[in-house]
């Protein structure tokens, strides 16, 4: 990280189904016979961007670049609560510069607003 602060670009990803696969189990009773397998299907999933929030990753990627400051680009579906709580204090004691890059809600074009 350089000294002078970084960008911070929030997005959001969307878990979509990909796929599915077919899984087999084998079952046992309690004592450890064999009674056969058990087949079922289940449906894959993969996180995805939306257009609004590649557009924030550009323009964060843009604006650290023309800054000279790194880049942090930070999911908020896979952090926990905890993690946030503490990613908020720590920036408030920061005295380093923090650009935050953040797509709003409802708009199909990213966000340029700086916090």
């Amino acid at each position: 990280m350089s000294s002078s602060g970084k960008v911070r670009v929030m997005v959001r990803t969307r878990k979509v189904p990909v796929g599915t696969a077919i899984v087999t189990k084998p079952m046992f009773t309690a004592s450890g016979v064999f009674l056969g397998s058990s087949t079922s299907r289940v449906v894959l999933f993969d996180s995805r961007l939306d257009e609004s929030q590649r557009t924030a990753i550009k323009e964060g990627r843009r604006l650290s670049r023309r800054l000279g400051l790194d880049l942090e680009v930070v999911d908020a579906s896979k952090s926990n609560p905890f993690r946030r709580l503490l990613s908020l204090v720590r920036r408030g004691d920061s005295p380093e510069p923090d650009f935050l890059v953040a797509p709003q809600a409802g708009e199909d074009r990213g966000s340029r607003g700086l916090l």
